[in-house]
């Protein structure tokens, strides 16, 4: 489900249109005592989303691999909004809103599907590493592609 794919996806006056990556629906295990998502869960959702961006744009950890080089979280924030509960489906969403020479931000949100509304955001840093060395290295130009198609842009500063 790329930019391309729907024109009701808006483009962000900030940047690249949000692009919906996964759904999952809430089991009982992520809730807490109150009845809610804990807290926790959503870094695992904001995990997945990435994960499953990266199958989105068919560059997975095992072409980067490949391609001799991989990706490091350095940096993982999130603000909660509301509650989810039980049962309720969560919509995934996902978009690179930068990548540099050696890194890249996603701008995350996780929104239940039946009403629209925003249950947590935030961003996840990571740093592209030579997988020989561990030293940062630059994104290959091919990823930065692959990027640009699926969200139909990309901000960048390297």
């Amino acid at each position: 489900m790329g930019a391309n794919d729907t024109e009701t996806e808006e483009r962000a006056a900030d940047g690249p249109a949000f692009q919906p990556v996964f759904e999952n629906r809430v089991r009982f295990a992520e809730t807490d005592q109150q009845g809610i998502v804990f807290y926790g869960e959503y870094f695992t959702f904001q995990d997945e989303a990435v994960s499953a961006f990266f199958r989105a744009i068919d560059y997975g950890y095992d072409r980067m691999r490949a391609d001799g080089w991989q990706i490091h979280v350095v940096n993982t924030e999130l603000n909660y909004r509301t509650g989810a509960e039980f049962e309720d489906v969560i919509v995934n969403e996902l978009r690179v809103a930068d990548i540099g020479t050696s890194s890249l931000e996603y701008e995350y949100r996780a929104k239940r599907k039946a009403d629209d509304a925003v249950l947590a955001d935030g961003t996840v840093t990571q740093v592209a590493v030579d997988t020989e060395n561990e030293e940062p290295t630059r994104i290959p130009d091919a990823f930065r592609e692959a990027v640009a198609a699926f969200q139909g842009g990309l901000e960048t500063d390297g």
